[in-house]
């Protein structure tokens, strides 16, 4: 009878770590990832997902609407300066810097850094150009 519960005994031991071995191995190898924020279901076309707030002002942009900026190539990493959308044009929004959280003339700016990857882009908000001490205030281009 202990012969029998030792042979059960290693069998478990010897079943638990191989189950441990093939558990490092998927991880290993990347066949058993946890899902990252790119991996995640994209929004379709004319969905209410697609909708996102302007970062001045956090009107709800409408597919097809965009927020007018301005790109300055550079390497490793670019500039971008952020006019706002087609709701902060209007005198009745505020504009409010992400940064400061202080409220924004109509002709000030936000600063951006902009980094690319292959297939993704970052955008890095550094302030508006009260705040941002970086430069001297830029003038709308557009």
């Amino acid at each position: 009878m202990n012969e029998l519960n030792g042979l059960h005994i290693a069998v478990l031991i010897i079943s638990g770590i191989l189950l441990l071995v093939l558990l490092f191995y998927l991880l290993r190898t990347g066949k058993m990832e946890r899902p990252t924020r790119s991996r995640r279901k994209k929004a379709e076309p004319g969905s209410s997902d697609n909708v996102k707030p302007c970062p001045l002002c956090g009107k709800m942009l409408r597919p097809g609407e965009r927020v007018h900026s301005v790109l300055y190539p550079g390497s490793p990493d670019s500039m971008m300066e952020i006019f706002g959308c087609p709701y902060c044009e209007t005198a009745e929004n505020t504009r409010i810097c992400p940064v400061c959280k202080k409220e924004m003339p109509h002709d000030a700016v936000l600063i951006a850094r902009v980094f690319e990857k292959p297939g993704k882009k970052h955008v890095h908000v550094l302030g508006c150009s009260n705040c941002y001490s970086g430069r001297s205030k830029p003038r709308k281009t557009g």
